[in-house]
């Protein structure tokens, strides 16, 4: 399997993506700088769901070595590049290969403090979906659809944890109706000019009672 050495956004350090893999973006970058802002307990459970080649995961653990954050991949070989990269840089992240839709089932633990997600931004409908497999389901909703992954959060969210999740902000409405059919709430939104095409989700219980 060849590999690509990329260079993480805030610093000299590199990790391995596929060739054919969804990039560090903006995006990314600004998802981990919001949760570790907004975040300020030293010590709790953390799941990235549809953590690709673990690059969240490694970042919030590089600044954060003392929270325990796993990565739930459906990819097989992307779950294996995540853990590579993981004892690359000698951290205690863990990295899981299975589906987010199977929770019930495969997350039988209901209880994370911080859920996190850069889940694919494009609807099916939206266009032609690229014949690079990585790619598609990386990039669009072929495996996992927004609701999908709201009700996997609810599932899995403390009562009194917090999810973060980031789309491209012409897909608001659809959160909005997506997130009535879970237990869910929205209690803040982040925009930033570094990823003007994105918006972050800040998701509570609606019985959650905010001490962060």
């Amino acid at each position: 399997m060849n590999k690509l050495n990329v260079k993480l956004p805030f610093s000299e350090i590199e990790i391995e993506q596929l060739p054919d893999g969804q990039p560090v973006t903006d995006a990314t970058n600004f998802l981990q700088e919001t949760i570790i802002a907004n975040t300020h307990r030293n010590s709790l459970r953390g799941l990235e769901l549809g953590s690709g080649n673990g690059v969240v995961s490694l970042m919030l653990a590089l600044q954060k070595p003392e929270w325990h954050l796993t990565g739930l991949e459906l990819q097989r070989e992307l779950a294996e590049l995540a853990q590579s990269n993981n004892a690359r840089l000698g951290l205690a992240c863990s990295f899981t290969c299975g589906d987010l839709r199977d929770y019930r089932q495969l997350l039988q633990y209901q209880g994370y403090d911080l859920i996190y997600a850069n889940p694919p931004w494009i609807k099916v409908s939206s266009g032609k979906v690229s014949p690079i497999p990585n790619r598609a389901i990386s990039r669009q909703e072929v495996c996992c659809t927004m609701k999908d992954v709201l009700l996997c959060v609810d599932w899995c969210l403390e009562p009194k944890g917090f999810g973060w999740i980031i789309y491209p902000v012409d897909r608001k409405t659809d959160l909005g109706r997506d997130i009535i059919q879970t237990e869910l709430e929205v209690c803040n939104v982040f925009e930033s000019e570094q990823s003007p095409r994105s918006f972050i989700a800040k998701l509570r219980k609606k019985t959650g009672i905010e001490k962060w």
